[in-house]
């Protein structure tokens, strides 16, 4: 289907990531936003595999 997962992070990369984002192309959804106290909970709705974008703590 395309879809390729990986757990690799390329930080050589990551510059080329922000200028894309920056200009609208690359976008990520995000499903919601979690104070760090709300850790447990984000944990299990990532472990679900269903948390329909990305979670995201915040501080």
């Amino acid at each position: 289907m395309g879809v390729r997962i990986t757990t690799e992070i390329r930080y050589d990369q990551m510059d080329e990531f922000a200028r894309l984002a920056g200009e609208g192309i690359l976008v990520v959804p995000v499903a919601r936003t979690y104070t760090l106290d709300r850790i447990q909970e984000v944990a299990e709705l990532s472990q679900s595999r269903r948390p329909g974008g990305k979670l995201m703590l915040v501080l």
